[in-house]
């Protein structure tokens, strides 16, 4: 597959839906199509697929302990909507934090309420003894739960500590299994699929980054509001992206092992966006623009070709059969290089040598990200030939 390139004329299907007659309904449902692998489409989806798995989870968890005839079918019902997450596995993972968070804290405030009855000398040991033994067992994620139930414990059920304890733990146990049998009969979703979207959406949103930092370089001009709203969403698809990386590696993915993805990416596409985090530096950094606009025309090509790059990539990375190359790039780069070549007298030119220096590291680090995405292509395609 070719470079994507940023087209004037409509997508293949938006063409068939303004050229072909059709009647009102396929019209509609072909638009929606076409709506529906936008990236705004496309996370609107899985928006609602989990809100429905939630929804399901939520209810089945409620009518069960009701039919069980239990105190608090509630927290049956909290447990299922906090860990239900996109995946099987970030969904146990979740609800084991949980279950074990419940169980040291339900313990804890048994033994304290129990020892030092119901106080806030017998509260305020515990919740500390409590996070910091859960924290220190490696169950970060879980210590504030755990400090939380054992407060519980300690001034609402100091008469029955125990059977408390363990209505808490069955309570939270059934809320985490529905969970995990909904997450997996409806829209069952597996980690290499959800790395491929998340990889998909990060290079998107690199793309935006990348762009307004080069709309900066030549016009001064930065939308810092959307910058920190992208850098954001960058952060926390990294995030994501790591414990998904986590899950495939653990086999939980349905993808034979020729086409999942090259683990080598997850380097990769961190190294791009710590590079357009230093291109951003030294725009923000520069005063001058004398030497930066003499490869003008050199540097937006490459920045066309990287941007294309990075859509290309994305579109790339959620198929299993896209074969692509971004021979652009290098094309870009040999121009962009020989211009600079071109400009050896570097002394006759009226520039700071500090600005010299924020030139050239804006100008290697374009092309540190171009040579990253070259690379990231050939690993899609040596991994499905």
């Amino acid at each position: 597959m070719g470079m994507v390139k940023r087209p004037d004329s409509p997508p293949p299907l938006l063409s068939q839906v303004k050229n072909q007659p059709r009647s009102l309904p396929s019209r509609i449902i072909l638009k929606l199509q076409v709506w529906a692998t936008t990236p705004q489409g496309l996370s609107l989806i899985l928006q609602s697929r989990m809100a429905f798995k939630i929804a399901i989870a939520s209810a089945v968890s409620l009518v069960i302990a009701q039919r069980l005839q239990w105190n608090y079918p509630f927290y049956a019902v909290i447990a299922a909507i906090i860990v239900m997450s996109s995946t099987q596995g970030s969904t146990l993972k979740l609800g084991m934090q949980r279950l074990i968070g419940t169980a040291i804290g339900a313990i804890a405030g048994a033994v304290f309420v129990i020892l030092l009855g119901s106080n806030f000398w017998s509260l305020g040991i515990c919740v500390l003894i409590t996070i910091f033994l859960t924290s220190a067992w490696k169950f970060q994620e879980a210590a504030k739960l755990a400090g939380y139930v054992s407060a519980i414990v300690i001034l609402s059920h100091s008469q029955l500590p125990w059977l408390y304890a363990w209505h808490r733990f069955l309570e939270t146990l059934l809320g985490i299994g529905v969970a995990l049998l909904v997450n997996n009969f409806i829209f069952p979703a597996r980690a290499g699929q959800e790395l491929r979207r998340c990889l998909s959406q990060t290079l998107i949103n690199l793309d935006q980054f990348y762009s307004l930092v080069i709309n900066c370089a030549f016009t001064g001009t930065y939308d810092r509001p959307r910058v920190d709203a992208l850098k954001l969403s960058i952060i926390t698809s990294l995030r994501t992206g790591r414990e998904l990386w986590q899950e495939v590696k653990q086999g939980q993915t349905n993808e034979p092992l020729e086409t999942q993805i090259n683990e080598a990416w997850e380097f990769l596409i961190r190294r791009v966006w710590e590079h357009i985090l230093t291109m951003e530096h030294t725009v923000l950094a520069k005063q001058q623009d004398t030497f930066w606009q003499l490869l003008s025309v050199q540097i937006v090509e490459l920045a066309q070709e990287t941007q294309n790059a990075m859509l290309t990539l994305a579109m790339a990375v959620k198929s299993t059969r896209s074969q692509i190359s971004l021979p652009e790039i290098e094309i870009a780069l040999n121009h962009a290089t020989e211009k600079l070549n071109q400009l050896s007298a570097l002394h006759q030119v009226d520039q700071e040598i500090d600005e010299l220096l924020r030139f050239f590291t804006f100008f290697y680090t374009m092309e540190e990200v171009g040579r990253k995405l070259q690379r990231m292509a050939a690993m899609l395609s040596e991994g499905r030939d």
